[in-house]
Formats: structure tokens, C-alpha cells, sequence
């Protein structure tokens, strides 16, 4: 999830920035527990700025001990900044309000940051597609589970149960007051209940004018996977997304979870690419796999 606190920053933890340049401005998280920058937005006055701010950002990282720089960008700079050596790594289709393409680029500044943690991300990938004749996704609730849209009075409950499925995130989702500012944001939350307990949840985070969402922070207690609980959590905020007015929807998951991989093919989603060791989770760094649809 990309939403950052504005809080004071303390040593180690996550903080914004702005960056302006002879011939780019832009807004970046520096985020030292993932050791990367993430370019929020930018903007670039002639195609030559995209070296310079791939340099400014690159001198930068590196003086903090960060390794990788990524942006998303339209089609149009494109050949700007594959000329300023950052990588394409993936495509989102109709990201820009149902229409047009978003390229996620990146920088590695360490032999190690670049190596893939998962070489068969792709492979996996295009078997999980290559079967979806014969695979039919879960989508009935189990019994005695209920659905519920978080509300405040959830945030304790979320924290709790993030913190139980994994054991570093790369956003401090294990923290109350962090998810009650999400949801302050807009950031779409829907929980699965059994007796009380919240066993399962996962999260939209939208982006409106560009009429997008990621859906992301699935997570299932160990003892109730298996059970289908992502396809519902995913149908129902895909519903919800689509009565909205939402059409692009995407995902960045870990390419070690075959589970939450085939929960995507299966509801239909495309395979966009592979975003090497992007983010500190679940106790290392793993490379993430891009999917997507337009409803």
C-alpha cells in the first residue's frame, strides 16, 4: 500500500519529499525498512529530466544506504527514461482511467537488490493463466462467516490480525492508528468475521481521479486458508469498485504466494510483470507480481 503518514519523521521511519530540479519536480517516499525511494508523482518539463532526476533521486538513495528507485509513468516518457538506464519491469493497462497504460520503471543500485528472489515468477505466472480452463474460483462464504466494511472501531482488530499473518510488511499496518488514517484516506477495508473473530481482510486503496485501485493487504489467519476467504473478500470489493465507477484494478503480489497469485488469474485478472525484490515482507525481500483488469 502506497499511503504514507504526515507525521515528523524519526530516524528509520518512512518520510515525504519534495525534489525539484532544472527540469523535473516530484514527490518521493524515502523509506529506509524497504531501503528504496518510490516516486509518488512527477512531473518532467523536457524529456532530458528524467536523467536528471533518476541521478538526483540515485545520489540520493545511495547516501542513505537505499537500492532501488521506482516510478510509475505514462506512455509518454517511455523512451525518456528507458534512456536513463531504469528498467521497465511491468505495465498496468488502462491505469489512467480505463484508457491508457501506466509503465512501472526502476533503478537498482546493488548487484544484490537485483538478483530475483523468485526466478520462476513468471513461469508460475503463466501456468496459473494457462489453467484457468479447468480451475473455478471459490466465491461462496463458508458458513458462519460474515463480511463487514471496516469501520474505526475495527482498526485494533486489523492491526492485530496483520501483525499475526506476517512478520514485516512494508507499511506499518500492524499499527491502530495507521489503519484508522488509511481509512481517513479513503482506503477501502472488508474483514471476515466467524463468532466474533476477524479471521480475514484485505484493502482497496483508490485513486479516483484516475478512476484505479490496488487491491491489496489480503491476509487469512493459517487456520482458515483454504477456504476461499480472498475470492470473497476480493468479489465483493470488485463489486463494490465497479458500482463506484472504478475500472482499472491491480494488484502487487508476492510472487511466492501461489494462493493469492491464483486468486488473481482466477478472477480474471492479466499477468503485467515482475517487480524484482520491491518490498521488505514477511521477513526478507521478495519480488512482487503485477496483475491487473479493467472492469
Amino acid at each position: 500500500m502506497a499511503v504514507s503518514m504526515k507525521i515528523p519523521a524519526q530516524p528509520g521511519q518512512d518520510r515525504q519529499a519534495e525534489i525539484t530540479g532544472r527540469d523535473f519536480n516530484c514527490h518521493i517516499l524515502v523509506s529506509p525498512f524497504n531501503r528504496r525511494i518510490t516516486v509518488n508523482r512527477f512531473n518532467l518539463t523536457r524529456p532530458d529530466g528524467a536523467a536528471e532526476m533518476a541521478q538526483v533521486l540515485t545520489e540520493k538513495a545511495r547516501a542513505q544506504g537505499l537500492d532501488k528507485i521506482w516510478l510509475k509513468s505514462s506512455a509518454r516518457w517511455v523512451s525518456a527514461f528507458l534512456d536513463s538506464s531504469m528498467k521497465l519491469e511491468a505495465t498496468i493497462p488502462g491505469y489512467y482511467q480505463g484508457e491508457d497504460p501506466t509503465l512501472v520503471f526502476a533503478r537498482y543500485l546493488s548487484a544484490s537488490r537485483q538478483t530475483p528472489s523468485n526466478s520462476s515468477s513468471i513461469e508460475l505466472a503463466e501456468k496459473l493463466i494457462s489453467g484457468l480452463k479447468t480451475e473455478t474460483s471459490k466465491r461462496i462464504l463458508p458458513a458462519g462467516i460474515t463480511l463487514k466494511w471496516a469501520q474505526r472501531e475495527h482498526c485494533a482488530d486489523l492491526a492485530r490480525l496483520f501483525s499475526r499473518v506476517f512478520p514485516t510488511y512494508p507499511f506499518p499496518v500492524d499499527d491502530p492508528d495507521y489503519i484508522e488514517y488509511t481509512l481517513d484516506k479513503g482506503v477501502c477495508y472488508i474483514s471476515a468475521w466467524h463468532n466474533g473473530e476477524l479471521v480475514a481482510a484485505s484493502s482497496a486503496e483508490t485513486n479516483w481521479p484516475q478512476k484505479n485501485a490496488e487491491m491489496t493487504d489480503f491476509a487469512t489467519l493459517p487456520r482458515w486458508r483454504g477456504h476461499g476467504l480472498a475470492n470473497c473478500l476480493l468479489a465483493r470489493m470488485e463489486s463494490r469498485l465497479q458500482d463506484e465507477g472504478y475500472r482499472c484494478l491491480y494488484t502487487i503480489a508476492r510472487s511466492s504466494s501461489i494462493g493469492m497469485n491464483k486468486v488473481f488469474a482466477g478472477a480474471g485478472y492479466g499477468f503485467n510483470g515482475v517487480l524484482i525484490n520491491n518490498c521488505n515482507i514477511s521477513g526478507d525481500f521478495e519480488d512482487m507480481n503485477v496483475w491487473s483488469k479493467i472492469l
